[in-house]
């Protein structure tokens, strides 16, 4: 899968995609002052992406959805997305998703940064590599 760490400065990802071959693309993206994050199926992912870009058409997904999304607002909050499309907050100064979110977490816990978090959850969770990519909530900083 992937990991995903926010806190409410920042988001960082690690760039595998695990298909068949395996591939690296950007899992965090820039939305109306937002930064989003997805974890799962990256078509879900895109298709939640654009929906916050264009919120006239909510997708709907089937049963067979795998997806979830972190988000960090441009007020510094946290929220968590799953497939039923509700925003959940998240009271914490920090948050994960994926497969390797508890190392993440626990990294984070102790004292890592976002970028640490996921070069450590990278280092026990087979499903999270290659290059860590961080974006900052405000653009420039």
């Amino acid at each position: 899968m992937t990991t995903i760490v926010a806190n409410r400065t920042c988001m960082a990802a690690d760039a595998r995609v695990s298909g068949m071959p395996m591939f690296v693309t950007d899992k965090i993206f820039r939305v109306n002052g937002s930064l989003i994050g997805g974890a799962g199926r990256m078509e879900h992912i895109l298709r939640f992406v654009e929906w916050r870009r264009n919120p006239d058409s909510k997708p709907t997904f089937s049963d067979s959805a795998e997806f979830e999304i972190l988000e960090l607002t441009s007020d510094g909050k946290i929220i968590w997305w799953g497939v039923e499309m509700v925003a959940i907050p998240i009271k914490g100064d920090c948050y994960a998703i994926g497969s390797g979110a508890n190392f993440a977490l626990g990294a984070m816990s102790m004292g890592a940064s976002p970028q640490q978090a996921i070069q450590i959850a990278s280092k026990w969770d087979s499903a999270t590599g290659n290059e860590v990519r961080v974006l900052q909530l405000k653009a420039g900083k």
